[in-house]
């Protein structure tokens, strides 16, 4: 076979060699990375290779045959070419649906036709005619007419080109750091060739027939070069970034193998004002020193891509950033990325991926619980299954005397009174076992001796957690001001009984000794004021057993009571008229001590009336979803001052409620649910309404049964008997 020397040639050898060393190097090196944007780099370097190597021998082939010969392999190169660099553009991008089979049979379709029909046929007829050497230019050349097919596949293959162009370039534009320098390299790199193809169709450039694409290949060889090697083109491939590292809310900054910074997103930015796309880490985190120490330790630390567990860092910092506002408080996570050799344990790192958390709000928010739990009044422990403290409040030194270093570690009952520790561990037993709260009353040890009174709830810290979090109050003031205030308590009650009783028997004897009138009537005083002391005896005994039941609720029936309570007064008390009105039930769900209520407000409008004739008059209406009890009368009314006094819940030393009945019927409303007002007549008396609730259902069903009558059936005659709202 003859040659021909060639200018052309050395260019087009160095730019096949170039591409298969890519190819090698990828191949080799970079087999762990993207799978999608490895192996479409390979295929664009294999075929540039093939091409630059065939056109470089089609030159040199001095016979036609020989230069037809060649030909067909460059045009296995061209059509290799026009599927790879598409397929490459789009790994690059992360257009990896244009990759899955379907799609990727469509963009093989045209070049594997030119590349199966000049196999088979050739190039002459397919995509020449009448082919010739030509020496004009003192060089042979491959001269022929291009056929419509040709015209058809050089239009499809600049189409192609032109869109994967676009993409590049747009992909420059909207990416910033090295990602922007990536893809401004790689447009460079594409768009090269194909101008200078251009040009030296249309005879701008060179001799004519000459196809300078491949020769351009020597010179963007260098551009991948330094994309691949610079700016670590199959290392840091921006399809993560695009999905993740723009939109991720943490600070991501990408450092290389040099300490400096290649990339950054911009919650980075917003955290390091200062840091800048090639600068040094030293320089970028100038307020937090400890990220340049934990970046240098990282690249130190890795062999393999990934030295540790996917997700986990390889080390840990805290950093606290202070600037003109408030601090914030930063977790870093240092990730190393590295270039591994493929079958060996060795490497090169390659850089460092920092991750930024803004733990502010968090950190913040465990403070100020922190210092809640701290400064509480009350003793805080956290316990395991095994009975041992894990963690107690500082407030036990202020309550008990103990440090908490002292307690901690120690088993939970052991500053629990001997008497106690039975019933303390069946509580801490039962809190795991039903996570249900648990309460106790118990006593625990002071460092001075002494045993203080607490109350206790043990409850589960979380549902999923084998903890529980023990909350302990200090009562011992209270339960022995409350043991003082109860025995004083039962001894005014019963020594005012019994004195009043007392003096009330001398009166009784006195009686016989007086002989006039004045006499008798200072007696009658005297049996009044005993009677009050009594009826005040009794009233707080009431007031006692309302303030300490359990605060039971039962269904009553408020027209069942109401007239039963009606009837005793006219009986107790003749003179009065007291009139009535019910439906035929009224059941309501108040406290069992309702009645007690009642009976103080009828007495009270009797017994506090100074006229000749007391009246007094009751209603039982529905209102809303409750009952409304109306108690009216025609005595004086309550004082303002006593008024004024039980709407404010108090009393003093000069406001002071005259007797205890208004007390007790307020407790006891109040505890059922209920509402208690108090209005003043026109021109005289009092007007008392107590709203009661219906128990769940009993409203609309007394509502049914009653049908708005009487107790006795008789018809309701609308507005005979006062209102609550009257």
């Amino acid at each position: 076979m003859e040659w021909q020397p060639t200018p052309y040639t050395a260019p087009l050898l160095v730019a096949a060699l170039a591409s298969f060393s890519f190819a090698a190097y990828a191949l080799w090196n970079r087999s762990r990375g993207e799978t999608s944007l490895v192996r479409s780099f390979v295929a664009v370097t294999v075929a540039s290779g093939v091409w630059s190597l065939a056109y470089a021998a089609q030159l040199s082939s001095a016979s036609l045959e020989a230069a037809l010969l060649w030909n067909r392999f460059v045009w296995v190169g061209v059509a290799m070419l026009a599927v790879a660099w598409p397929a490459f553009v789009f790994a690059y991008v992360g257009w990896t649906s244009w990759l899955r089979p379907r799609r990727f049979a469509l963009l093989c379709l045209v070049p594997a036709a030119v590349v199966g029909g000049v196999l088979a046929v050739g190039a002459d007829p397919l995509l020449y005619t009448s082919p010739s050497l030509d020496g004009a230019n003192g060089l042979l050349v491959l001269e022929y007419l291009p056929t419509p097919a040709l015209i058809g596949f050089i239009t499809y293959s600049y189409a192609v080109n032109l869109f994967t162009f676009g993409v590049l370039g747009y992909a420059a534009l909207v990416r910033d750091g090295v990602f922007r320098r990536q893809a401004a390299l790689l447009f460079a790199a594409g768009v090269a060739p194909m101008a200078v193809g251009a040009a030296g169709v249309m005879g701008v450039i060179g001799p004519m027939f000459v196809d300078l694409t491949p020769v351009t290949f020597a010179v963007t060889s260098g551009l991948l070069g330094w994309v691949v090697f610079r700016y670590r083109l199959l290392d840091l491939s921006p399809v993560a970034r695009d999905a993740v590292f723009s939109n991720i809310s943490d600070g991501v900054v990408v450092v290389d193998a040099d300490g400096r910074v290649v990339d950054m997103n911009q919650p980075a930015r917003r955290l390091f004002p200062s840091a800048a796309i090639g600068c040094s880490v030293e320089e970028a985190f100038e307020d937090a020193p400890g990220v340049a120490d934990l970046v240098s330790s990282t690249g130190a630390a890795g062999a393999s891509r990934f030295d540790h567990a996917p997700g986990e860092p390889n080390s840990d910092l805290r950093v606290t950033l202070d600037g003109d506002s408030d601090p914030r408080f930063l977790t870093v996570a240092a990730h190393s990325i590295a270039a591994g050799r493929r079958g060996g344990t060795g490497g090169t790192a390659g850089g460092t991926v920092l991750l930024f958390r803004d733990v502010t709000e968090r950190e913040t928010l465990q403070r100020r619980y922190r210092a809640l739990i701290e400064k509480s009044p009350n003793v805080i422990a956290v316990c395991g299954t095994d009975g041992l403290v894990r963690y107690v409040s500082p407030s036990i030194e202020r309550l008990l005397g103990h440090a908490p270093a002292e307690v901690e570690g120690r088993p939970v009952v052991d500053l629990v009174h001997p008497d106690d520790r039975r019933e303390a561990q069946r509580a801490f037993e039962q809190a795991f076992e039903t996570d249900e709260q648990q309460s106790l009353d118990h006593r625990i040890a002071h460092a001075d001796g002494n045993w203080r009174q607490f109350e206790t709830v043990i409850e589960r810290l979380f549902e999923d957690t084998e903890e529980v979090v023990i909350t302990a109050t200090d009562v011992s003031e209270n339960r022995r001001y409350e043991q003082r205030l109860q025995v004083l308590n039962r001894v005014l009650r019963h020594d005012l009984k019994n004195d009043a009783n007392v003096i009330g028997g001398y009166a009784d004897v006195l009686r016989d000794h007086v002989d006039d009138d004045e006499g008798h009537n200072y007696l009658d005083v005297i049996d009044r004021k005993v009677e009050t002391l009594t009826h005040l005896s009794n009233q707080a005994r009431e007031i006692d057993v309302a303030l300490h039941s359990d605060g039971a609720r039962a269904e009553i029936d408020l027209s069942v009571l109401v007239t039963r309570l009606c009837e005793s007064l006219e009986s107790s008390f003749p003179e009065a008229t007291v009139t009535v009105s019910t439906p035929g039930a009224a059941v309501v769900c108040a406290d069992e001590l309702l009645e007690s209520a009642i009976r103080n407000v009828l007495e009270n409008a009797v017994v506090h009336n100074n006229g000749d004739q007391p009246i007094v008059e009751v209603s039982v209406d529905r209102d809303d979803d409750g009952y409304r009890i109306a108690v009216a009368d025609n005595g004086p009314g309550i004082p303002p001052v006593e008024r004024s006094v039980f709407s404010e819940a108090r009393e003093t030393a000069l406001e002071h409620a005259s007797g205890l009945g208004l007390w007790l019927v307020h407790w006891i409303v109040t505890e059922s649910g209920g509402e208690l007002e108090i209005h003043t007549r026109e021109p005289t008396g009092t007007l008392i309404t107590m709203w009661l609730p219906t128990p769940n259902g009993a409203a609309a069903e007394a509502e049914a049964a009653a049908d708005d009558e009487y107790a006795d059936g008789t018809e309701r005659q609308p507005g005979h008997h006062p209102r609550a709202d009257n």
